[in-house]
């Protein structure tokens, strides 16, 4: 058989562990019709010279999954490739120095439960059991792993090359791609210089490279690449007498990881300053099996630091030093998904930690191509969580950021400022004056919390200093009324003669057969998976308004352009920048709006769940009786260049009854009272709408949608997981999601989300639980942090059970 085909059904571009991963689980899979084209030799990039580390701490439960594969994977494959591997099973100790840090390694010691790997949190007097050697000078706790490690990463890679060849795959090396293109019939031509490929999926695995092979075909890939360095000593007497291997170290202090390689130190620092990009000028074609010019003296501090933790580091000469690209992106996590536009370009890269990630990274994508959803949540993952807003200055200062904070702890809702702010709606300055809290999403300013104090957020595991202000912006909105900006909604115009008729087969619910009906959809692919959600509105015959959540504008959009049938007379227009949006929420939210405009917005006049336009303060707008919060309310959706003079009425209307701003904490406790679920938490693509306890929001009646069938067998051969309604004897500390969810002694689910509801004082949380134990009454433990807290199922939702509020 030719080393390079004509055609393929899946062509990887790079041969670095991230591709071959993906050639490797592919062809597990069972598409072996694949090739991968390499430029060079195989690992010849960022993947030769890497670390190799390969640790299971990580605070993503997701990501956690796919380095635990890594591994699981990586010490079999000699046995399962005949190719040696060079796997070091020594285990790992981070330190903590912060009382946050000790929280977070509780918190993933839980989740390691649910992974599936030993851990353990000890105290610093304990850790010399571990290593010997640490200097324990302020630290708190340290974490220890024990079947985590290192590999050597040309042998990992090269392993499972020879695995994906055994199955059939190909590979062909010294090979430089020059191009990719679209051709007609929707395949992809990759032309190499050695002949074309024409394949049904391409797939970007060309790290450092990458952003240059996605410009070809209009793809913004937004990578930088870093310099990193690693040190390794002489031999030292002290580790050549030492067995067995003494763990990898993972230390914040000198923010570094430290190892044995050879019976000498290997350290390599993260450092918090001074640290830039390599190939400012643009990276050669020829650039392979080569290291970057090294710069030590910039590495001295860390290397000091370092030499405090481990003194055995400063008792040996520096036998080498390797410094390389290593790829980063601006909030850490790889490319690993469907890019934007036309289907079946893929992308695998980004990845900072790739060695480790190669091979889960790898299986989860290969599940996503071959099956139409993984078994794991991939939308952290998904590239399309970044827009041309992510430009390439963007990705070079974040990426600076997010290596100078590799080793630095972030609670729940901390987020980095640097490249901020991007994007913006039109009351951001008003909002900012109101000392808004804003967090980033989908590059959007999204108000948290509005803080009347001026501090800024403490952040933290437990409840902080945003408690007590959310409290009174959730009871704002329960007992007067609430106005909060979420312009942050996607938002599309689907129109045309066929738009109910496509909208009906893409979603899984019915379409509003009138005009003005509002239903709440999801998007299904042909396994039942739910690929998505959204609010339909339908404002004429042939005019639907589509809205989803921030982080969902490029999946929907292209999810929806791509499913238009070549005969189908519609339109598809992504107008997210084009309006903002108000939400109007509170039992005197009719008596607030009532006052800026003329149309009936009474009971029978303006029914719950139904929408049109109508003039507010002078504004055309898009109102829609429908929220998050549980509340009589309306969405307001205005041009954006006029949602200021909307809002400036709002605010002054709304003063009499005492209206109050609020932001995403306080919507979240009160949409959690509703038990409405979140998309991406408890609605992703490991689930269907049966188990996810949404099948009132299934058209069964309907001839056909995608994903019928296969949401017919979910509900006729039964749930594999249930979604469950919980309430929590919760202390300072609430569920986020990814704590072990105990019956007795034994391991039966995995919590989604949880915030506290104010209204109804209760902490509450969603878990996903074995299907008998959803029953209300049934009793739970969650362990929070360091303790198991009692939980019991309830009856939905814990707030205004029958809607009348809603009604009102």
């Amino acid at each position: 058989m030719a080393e390079l085909p004509s055609h393929a059904r899946v062509c990887i571009v790079g041969g670095g562990v991230m591709g071959v991963g993906l050639l490797y689980h592919l062809a597990e899979e069972g598409w072996t019709d694949t090739v991968l084209v390499e430029k060079g030799e195989l690992t010849s990039g960022s993947t030769w010279h890497a670390a190799g580390q390969c640790p299971h701490f990580v605070g993503s439960y997701n990501l956690a999954k796919i380095h635990h594969w890594g591994t699981v994977l990586y010490p079999k494959l000699e046995e399962l490739t005949g190719h040696a591997v060079s796997w070091h099973g020594c285990g790992g100790v981070r330190l903590a120095l912060t009382d946050d840090e000790v929280d977070w390694f509780h918190h993933v010691n839980a989740m390691g439960k649910l992974i599936g790997y030993d851990s353990e949190v000890v105290g610093p007097n304990e850790i010399k059991r571990y290593h010997p050697h640490i200097d324990t000078f302020g630290v708190k706790a340290g974490f220890i792993t024990f079947t985590d490690g290192h590999v050597a990463p040309a042998d990992v890679t090269m392993a499972m090359a020879a695995g994906a060849r055994q199955k059939g795959a190909r590979i062909s090396r010294k090979n430089r791609v020059t191009d990719i293109k679209r051709e007609p019939n929707g395949e992809w031509r990759v032309i190499t210089e050695k002949g074309d490929i024409v394949c049904q999926h391409v797939v970007n695995a060309a790290g450092s490279y990458a952003d240059i092979v996605g410009a070809w075909t209009g793809h913004n890939v937004p990578i930088a690449n870093m310099l990193h360095h690693y040190v390794i000593t002489e031999p030292i007497q002290e580790l050549i007498d030492l067995e067995p291997e003494l763990p990898v170290v993972r230390d914040p202090y000198s923010h570094s990881y430290l190892r044995e390689e050879a019976n000498g130190i290997l350290v390599g620092p993260y450092e918090t300053s001074g640290a830039h990009t390599c190939f400012e000028d643009g990276i050669s074609w020829d650039f392979e099996n080569e290291l970057v010019s090294p710069e030590l003296d910039r590495l001295m501090p860390w290397l000091e630091k370092a030499t405090e933790r481990l003194p055995l580091f400063g008792k040996a000469g520096l036998k080498s030093v390797i410094s390389g690209a290593i790829t980063h992106t601006p909030d850490s996590n790889f490319l690993l998904g469907p890019a934007p536009g036309p289907e079946n370009y893929w992308m695998c890269c980004g990845a900072s930690i790739g060695i480790c990630q190669g091979g889960g990274a790898g299986k989860y994508l290969a599940e996503w191509m071959v099956h139409g959803a993984a078994e794991i949540n991939m939308n952290e993952f998904d590239p399309r969580r970044f827009g041309d807003w992510a430009d390439a200055e963007y990705a070079k200062v974040t990426s600076i950021n997010d290596y100078q904070h590799m080793y630095a702890c972030l609670p729940p809702g901390a987020q980095h400022e640097a490249g901020r702010p991007v994007r913006t709606s039109s009351l951001y300055e008003r909002l900012k004056e109101r000392d808004a809290q804003f967090q980033q999403v989908m590059g959007w300013e999204r108000a948290r919390w509005f803080d009347r104090e001026g501090a800024g957020e403490t952040y933290s595991f437990r409840r902080s200093n945003w408690w007590e202000t959310t409290k009174a912006e959730a009871m704002a909105v329960r007992e007067r009324v609430g106005l909060m900006d979420l312009s942050t909604f996607a938002k599309f115009d689907v129109k045309g003669a066929d738009a109910s008729a496509f909208l009906n087969r893409l979603c899984a619910n019915d379409m509003p057969t009138k005009t003005g009906g509002i239903v709440l959809a999801h998007f299904l692919n042909d396994g039942g998976r739910i690929l998505g959600e959204v609010t339909v509105t339908r404002l004429a015959d042939d005019h639907y308004f589509v809205l989803s959540g921030a982080p969902s504008q490029l999946i929907d959009y292209h999810y929806m352009s791509n499913a238009a049938g070549a005969g189908e007379t519609i339109t598809i227009t992504d107008i997210t920048e084009d309006y903002g949006t108000l939400v109007l929420a509170g039992p005197k939210a009719r008596d607030v709006l009532a006052n800026l405009t003329d149309a009936d917005l009474g009971n029978s006049g303006f029914r719950w769940l139904t929408g049109r336009e109508i003039d507010v303060a002078g504004v055309s707008t898009r109102a829609l009786r429908v929220n998050y919060v549980g509340e009589l309310g309306w969405e307001l959706h205005a041009p954006m260049a006029d949602l200021p003079t909307l809002f400036d009425a709002l605010m002054e209307a709304g003063a009499e009854y005492d209206i109050r701003l609020f932001g995403t904490y306080a919507m979240n406790a009160l949409r959690i009272e509703k038990a409405y679920r979140g998309f991406a938490a408890e609605l992703t693509n490991e689930i269907t709408m049966v188990e996810g306890d949404m099948e009132r929001f299934v058209g069964w009646d309907k001839s056909d949608f995608i994903g019928k069938q296969a949401t017919l067998s979910s509900k006729q051969n039964g749930a594999r997981i249930s979604l469950v309604y919980l309430e929590v004897d919760a202390d300072d500390a609430d569920c986020i999601g990814g704590e072990p969810v105990y019956a007795g002694e034994q391991l039966v689910g995995v919590t989604t989300s949880g915030a506290y509801g104010f209204a109804v004082e209760k902490s509450l949380t969603f878990a996903y639980v074995e299907p008998q134990l959803t029953a209300p009454g049934t009793e739970f433990e969650i362990q929070i942090l360091d303790r198991r807290q009692k939980a019991r199922a309830i009856e939905q939702p814990a707030y205004d059970p029958s809607n009348e509020r809603l009604r009102a």
